[in-house]
Protein backbone atom coordinates (compact mmCIF):
# COMPACT_ATOMS: atom_id res chain seq x y z
CA UNK A 1 0.00 0.00 0.00
CA UNK A 2 3.08 2.58 -0.19
CA UNK A 3 2.11 5.36 -2.04
CA UNK A 4 -1.26 4.43 -2.14
CA UNK A 5 -4.20 5.81 0.03
CA UNK A 6 -8.42 4.05 0.53
CA UNK A 7 -10.61 6.21 -0.80
CA UNK A 8 -14.73 6.38 -1.06
CA UNK A 9 -17.00 7.00 -4.06
CA UNK A 10 -20.84 6.46 -3.85
CA UNK A 11 -21.52 3.15 -3.47
CA UNK A 12 -20.16 0.30 -0.95
CA UNK A 13 -16.46 -0.90 -2.96
CA UNK A 14 -13.43 -0.83 -0.86
CA UNK A 15 -11.24 1.70 -3.13
CA UNK A 16 -7.42 1.60 -3.18
CA UNK A 17 -5.97 4.13 -5.75
CA UNK A 18 -3.03 6.34 -6.10
CA UNK A 19 -1.78 8.99 -2.56
CA UNK A 20 -2.85 11.55 -5.34
CA UNK A 21 -5.81 11.07 -6.29
CA UNK A 22 -8.59 13.93 -5.04
CA UNK A 23 -12.41 14.96 -4.53
CA UNK A 24 -13.61 15.14 -7.83
CA UNK A 25 -11.45 12.38 -9.85
CA UNK A 26 -13.44 9.54 -12.17
CA UNK A 27 -13.08 6.15 -11.70
CA UNK A 28 -13.28 4.48 -15.11
CA UNK A 29 -13.32 0.75 -16.51
CA UNK A 30 -11.74 1.69 -19.74
CA UNK A 31 -11.63 -0.38 -22.69
CA UNK A 32 -9.25 -3.20 -23.18
CA UNK A 33 -8.22 -2.28 -19.65
CA UNK A 34 -7.00 -5.12 -16.95
CA UNK A 35 -8.41 -3.27 -13.26
CA UNK A 36 -9.92 0.41 -12.99
CA UNK A 37 -8.32 3.58 -13.00
CA UNK A 38 -8.75 6.87 -11.62
CA UNK A 39 -8.92 10.19 -13.65
CA UNK A 40 -9.04 13.68 -13.39
CA UNK A 41 -11.04 16.36 -16.01
CA UNK A 42 -8.34 19.06 -17.46
CA UNK A 43 -10.97 20.92 -19.35
CA UNK A 44 -11.70 18.68 -22.31
CA UNK A 45 -8.98 16.06 -21.65
CA UNK A 46 -8.81 14.24 -19.25
CA UNK A 47 -5.09 12.95 -16.88
CA UNK A 48 -4.48 9.00 -16.15
CA UNK A 49 -4.02 9.66 -12.05
CA UNK A 50 -3.03 5.86 -11.99
CA UNK A 51 -4.96 2.61 -11.48
CA UNK A 52 -7.21 1.27 -8.63
CA UNK A 53 -8.19 -1.23 -6.81
CA UNK A 54 -11.76 -1.98 -6.61
CA UNK A 55 -12.98 -4.86 -4.67
CA UNK A 56 -15.74 -6.90 -6.60
CA UNK A 57 -14.74 -4.51 -9.92
CA UNK A 58 -10.90 -6.27 -10.97
CA UNK A 59 -12.45 -9.11 -13.08
CA UNK A 60 -14.44 -6.77 -15.43
CA UNK A 61 -17.65 -7.31 -13.13
CA UNK A 62 -18.98 -4.16 -14.01
CA UNK A 63 -17.79 -3.02 -17.60
CA UNK A 64 -21.36 -2.17 -19.36
CA UNK A 65 -19.86 -1.69 -23.40
CA UNK A 66 -23.81 0.36 -23.93
CA UNK A 67 -21.81 3.09 -21.35
CA UNK A 68 -18.29 3.76 -23.14
CA UNK A 69 -17.91 6.75 -24.46
CA UNK A 70 -14.71 8.16 -26.35
CA UNK A 71 -12.41 10.48 -23.95
CA UNK A 72 -9.03 11.94 -24.71
CA UNK A 73 -5.94 11.55 -22.20
CA UNK A 74 -3.74 13.47 -21.57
Amino acid sequence: THGRRMFTTKGTYLRLGPKDTQKGDLLALLQGGQMPYVLRRKGEFYELVGDCYVHGVMQGERYDESRCERICLI
